[in-house]
This record gives structure tokens, sequence and C-alpha cells, in this order.
């Protein structure tokens, strides 16, 4: 099918290769579609049409996702940090549909964990929340969202003199991780959380027949980013333990660090990026994704 003219019954022919200008040694062959009278590529529509240094994409993607900053991640690679900053943008897209199409494949899912974890824009004054919902089983991460909230305790008077009045997103981004989490559960889904009271309520709007068990919550211990809880038996150790492994791997959400996040949705881009990454270690064996979908 010409991706141009998007016809069916195309008559397409070959029309020679050319060079790749980033790698001076790759041949891509050349058509021509006698319908439309255009020439388009075998890269025509793929992830990476007319992406210049393609050849990189393999270390970004390993690198932003193993708590290297984006700064670092360009000087080890030797290119501008903005080159590091589009081909995010470009990842994450194609990250953010691969889990889509992934999650349709997948057994249903009869136990999910989920539950918020908090960070920050430029300032401590400017909260984020970060909603997270894990498979209890497998610690596949099944969603992750990212919402503004307002700044809380002896910060709340302060964000509002500097920053204004600061609105909360967080059911927005609760409901979209449960209608997500309900896409790919079971009809015996049970889901788990701590005792927040505001989850109850948008947990009947989106399960009005579903289960829902809640758990006392527990001070984190000093090692595990402060998301791993002290001692005894921990009923939502895979969504502590994946959220502990989130701060480790991505160098802004670090407890101690001084690379913070400028604007949400770069961090929403960089956490799709690490959704998929997670999950490919988790399912290596069944194939849920590959790293070379990735390459050139």
């Amino acid at each position: 099918m010409c991706p141009l003219c998007q016809s069916v019954v195309a008559r397409v022919i070959r029309k020679g290769f050319f060079i790749r200008k980033s790698t001076k040694t790759s041949l891509v062959q050349r058509y021509y579609c006698k319908d439309c009278s255009k020439h388009f590529s075998e890269r025509t529509g793929t992830s990476t049409y007319r992406e210049k240094k393609s050849y990189l994409n393999q270390a970004i993607f390993r690198l932003l996702c193993s708590g290297v900053s984006q700064r670092r991640c360009g000087f080890i690679l030797g290119v501008r940090r903005e080159t590091i900053a589009r081909k995010l943008v470009r990842q994450s897209l194609v990250a953010q549909s691969m889990h889509e199409e992934a999650l349709k494949t997948i057994a249903p899912v009869e136990v999910v964990i989920f539950d918020e974890m908090e960070t920050f824009e430029h300032s401590k004054c400017k909260p984020l929340s970060i909603c997270v919902a894990v498979d209890e089983k497998s610690r596949r991460i099944l969603a992750a969202e990212v919402a503004q909230m307002p700044a809380k305790g002896h910060l709340a008077k302060i964000s509002r003199i500097k920053y204004g009045s600061r609105a909360d997103k967080r059911p927005d981004a609760l409901r979209k991780v449960l209608k997500t989490v309900k896409k790919a559960g079971s009809a015996t889904l049970l889901l788990r959380s701590d005792e927040s009271p505001r989850y109850p309520k948008y947990v009947r709007e989106i399960f009005p027949t579903g289960r829902h068990e809640v758990f006392l919550g527990r001070r984190g211990c000093v090692v595990g980013q402060g998301e791993l809880k002290r001692g005894g038996y921990d009923p939502l150790f895979s969504l502590n333990h994946s959220c502990a492994m989130i701060r480790d791997n991505i160098k802004r959400l670090s407890r101690r660090t001084w690379c913070t996040t400028k604007n949400p949705r770069q961090l929403q881009m960089l956490l799709n990026l690490y959704v998929c990454f997670h999950n490919m270690l988790i399912d290596k064996k069944t194939g849920y994704f590959r790293l070379q979908d990735f390459s050139t």
C-alpha cells in the first residue's frame, strides 16, 4: 500500500536506493507510486522517518531508563542536550503505543495494587503526584500518570504566595489509571491500596461491583528510596518495590538529586519510556517488549 495516497491497489515499483546520511553505509529502498506520482521509501511512516542519528536510539533508551539525566546522556554520547530531549518525545510516543497494544495481549490481571507517589517540578512548592498501578503477581506496571497537586503542610502558604493557587488534578489521573486497569483486568479483579480516603470514591465510580481491599500505610525504611517499608510482611510490596525502582532509575525522581523536573509533560514522557523498559525486564521470557524495537 502506498503510504502517501493510501491506495491498497496502487501500482508501486522499486525506484533505486539512497544512503542514509547518519550511517553512510545503510542502503534504503526507494519506491515510486504510479497512481499519485510520488516517491517514498521503506522508512516512510516508521518511527525513525526523517530522524537524524537514529543509531543512538538504543543507547538513549537504555541510559534514560537507567538513572542517567538527559544532560549527562548527551555528554556520554557526544550530542547536545536538545537532541536527547527531541528523541525523548519521539520515543515516548512509540513506547506509549507499544504499551497500549501489549496490554491487549497479556493474560487478564487478577490482583492490582495502586497508589500515588510524590515529586515536584522546579520547587517543592510545586508538587506533583504520580499515580501508579502494578500487577501484584508479575510486578508489571500497568499505568503511570502524572498530575498537578497543591502544596501541603507548611509549604502550602508559601506556595500560594509565590505561585498562586494550584489546581488539584489527581482525580483525573486516578480515573485514567483505573480505566486502564479495567481494560487489562479480569472479571474477578481485586484492587488493593492503602487507606487513603480519596480512593474508594473513584474505585466505586470505575468499578461499581469491584472488590477493593485497603491496608494501613507504614513508615518507609532507610533504603529503597523511602518507598520500601520497615520490617515484616508488606501486602503492598509489589507496588512499593516497583515505585522504588522508578525512583532509582529515573534520575529526576531520586530522593536526593539536583536533577529536577521542569515540565510535567516531559516527566510523563519519561515515565512512558520507563514503563516499557521495566515491563521488558519483567517479561523478557514472554517477549512483552524488545529493546530491538527502538533500534535503527
